[in-house]
C-alpha cells in the first residue's frame, strides 16, 4: 500500500461566469463537484479537505483493460457529436488513442492501422506540415500530433505519409 498522502480540495475558483450561469457553466461546476467526490476514494491517501485517512480502507482501482481498448478502438472508428468542440484536433485525438492502445499493448488491426494513416495523410499540408483536420491551416501542434501517431503506428504505410523533406523545409 501506498503511504498516506494529503490532497487538496477541488478549487471551485477557476470557472467564473460572472453571476451569469449557463449550460456549460452548471455542467462544469457539476463535473468538478462529482471529479471532488471520487479523489479521496482513488488516491488512498486523504479526504477532501486534505486529511490523512487509513489507507486500508482504500478500494483498489482495477484497470478494465478490455473495456478501456474497447472504448479506444470504438474511438478510432468514430467519436460521439460532444468531440465536435475538438475538430481542429484531430491528429490529436488519433495520437491520445493510438498512444494508449500502445501503452496497453493493444494496437489496432492492420485495416484500423492504415485508415488512420489515411486518414492522417488527408490532414498534411502541401507544404509537409499538418493541420489540425483535413483543409485546416497547418501548424505545429497538430504536425507534433500527427507525426508521434504515425510513428506509434510504425507501419511503412505511416512512416511514408510523413514529408521528411517538406518538415525539413
Amino acid at each position: 500500500r501506498r503511504p498516506a498522502m494529503p490532497i487538496p480540495p477541488v478549487p471551485r475558483d477557476g470557472l467564473r461566469d460572472d453571476g451569469y450561469p449557463t449550460v456549460s457553466s452548471r455542467e462544469q461546476h457539476s463535473t468538478e463537484d462529482m471529479v471532488g467526490s471520487c479523489l479521496p476514494v482513488f488516491s488512498c491517501g486523504g479526504d477532501a479537505q486534505g486529511a490523512f485517512v487509513d489507507t486500508s480502507q482504500c478500494a483498489e482501482l482495477t484497470l478494465l483493460r478490455s473495456r478501456h481498448i474497447k472504448f479506444l478502438n470504438d474511438g478510432l472508428e468514430s467519436l460521439g457529436g460532444g468531440y465536435a468542440c475538438l475538430d481542429a484536433s484531430r491528429p490529436w485525438l488519433c495520437y491520445w488513442i493510438l498512444h494508449s492502445l500502445a501503452i496497453l499493448d493493444a494496437p489496432p488491426t492492420p485495416e484500423v492501422a492504415s485508415r488512420a494513416a489515411r486518414f492522417l495523410a488527408k490532414c498534411q499540408s502541401d507544404g509537409g506540415g499538418f493541420c489540425g483536420g483535413p483543409g485546416q491551416l497547418p501548424h505545429l501542434a497538430p504536425t507534433y500530433a500527427a507525426v508521434n501517431a504515425l510513428a506509434t503506428l510504425g507501419t511503412q504505410e505511416a512512416y511514408q505519409v510523413i514529408d521528411r523533406k517538406g518538415l525539413h523545409a
